[in-house]
């Protein structure tokens, strides 16, 4: 009867029983691991969802009355959505966690390549705010080996059997690219903080032209992104990863609703009226005055463009467009309007009020909101800012607060 209960093993004799048991916990742990496994495949397809929707809604939904002008008020909407598609490379991971190049591929998407994306996000989007043409060509270079290794890692993820388990070059090809979009973003992030920095609404006819709340905003939570997707990398667990993967995918979700929601005037417009925002530049460096007779021939040429030419009529016209109109330097520009006319901003937007009263009374049947868009007026907001700010009319201040409610309260509908 002891010889039935016993075994031989390399390591000694065990009883039978205790054979039974380690069995049966190896099994146990076996189902516990595959359903851990199953477990971060649905959390990676809950993820891939969740950016599809985003994809989806940033690219088809657009609220009325900003789809009038999607260039503006949507900026890099293309990259923006092009960015929120690249999950679908995730697929592999989701039908597969287990395997261990479907594992690699998750790896690296949620550090090179989720980070790469948001960079390409943020630069499309204020490169586009700002005007600013360069911003393509090094982003997108940047991105070129992020993109052949994401591709290269896809394809051994699809193709069956391992390739890469046992090779030194996963964990070299991740820390690289990681590093190599670390760079990238925060250059990204230190030049939009320099545009921000440089803001001078007096430049702008339009004070909602940079966002500067919006990008303040961006900046945090590329930062968090950033923080998230090297947390994922370094602690190469399934299960960090599948937390990442949840924060990330609620965090799509409030960047698709406040950060990316056309909401670009509001906090500026906050700003300026809360005396935030000087109303003026800092002081250029002193110059030589210009001869009176140059003088003069720049102030024809102001007026020539912006009252003849009616370039104030334009919602988006800003103190560069008209220097460029002109054919003379910027500062020389601002320099004489400032002098003569109190001010771009305030030069502006007094023909727009002066526009809006003439409009009403040619048009005696058109609306008010018809005759503010018609006067360049981004919003009914910003016409009663300025009116307040430069008629001072405390009818215009209730006025103003009154359609900034009416304003929030459709935006939320």
């Amino acid at each position: 009867m002891l010889g039935e209960n016993l075994v031989k093993t390399r390591t000694g004799t065990i009883h039978l029983r205790s054979k039974r048991y380690f069995f049966i916990n190896l099994f146990t742990q076996f189902r516990m691991q595959t359903f851990f496994n199953h477990l971060c495949g649905t959390v990676a397809a809950a993820y891939i969802t969740t950016s599809l929707v985003v994809a989806a809604v940033r690219w088809f939904h657009m609220c009325r009355p900003f789809d009038r002008n999607p260039r503006y008020y949507y900026p890099g909407r293309p990259f923006v959505t092009l960015s929120f598609l690249s999950a679908l490379t995730l697929i592999p991971y989701a039908l597969f966690p287990e395997d261990y190049d479907a594992w690699f591929l998750a790896r690296l998407y949620f550090l090179p390549v989720a980070l790469f994306s948001f960079t390409l996000m943020l630069s499309s989007y204020f490169g586009r705010v700002m005007a600013w043409k360069k911003w393509k060509w090094p982003i997108l270079l940047a991105g070129l080996p992020v993109a052949l290794c994401l591709l290269g890692a896809l394809l051994c993820a699809i193709l069956p059997g391992t390739q890469l388990r046992g090779t030194a070059l996963p964990g070299i090809v991740l820390y690289a690219m990681g590093a190599l979009t670390t760079g990238t973003c925060l250059t990204a992030i230190a030049v939009v903080r320099m545009w921000a920095g440089r803001f001078d609404p007096d430049d702008f006819s339009n004070p909602a032209d940079f966002p500067v709340t919006q990008a303040g905003r961006w900046v945090v939570i590329a930062l968090v992104d950033m923080a998230l997707c090297w947390t994922g990398a370094l602690l190469n667990s399934p299960g960090a990863l599948a937390l990442v993967q949840l924060v990330m995918a609620a965090l799509s979700v409030h960047f698709v609703l406040t950060a990316l929601h056309p909401n670009r005037n509001r906090p500026v417009e906050e700003e300026t009226s809360a005396g935030n925002v000087p109303d003026v530049a800092a002081p250029a460096p002193a110059r030589r005055p210009l001869p009176k007779k140059k003088q003069a021939e720049m102030l024809a040429a102001i007026r020539e463009v912006v009252e003849r030419q009616q370039a104030f009529l334009e919602p988006h016209l800003t103190l560069q467009d008209v220097a460029d109109r002109c054919g003379y330097g910027r500062t020389y520009i601002s320099t004489q309007i400032k002098e003569q006319m109190g001010g771009f901003s305030a030069y502006v937007n007094r023909l727009r009020l002066a526009y809006v009263e003439e409009y009403q009374r040619e048009h005696p049947d058109a609306t008010l909101g018809e005759a503010i868009d018609m006067a360049g007026f981004g919003s009914r907001p910003t016409y009663y800012h300025m009116r307040q700010k430069l008629e001072g009319n405390g009818q215009a201040s209730r006025d103003c607060r009154e359609a900034s409610r009416l304003q929030a309260v459709a935006s939320r509908k």
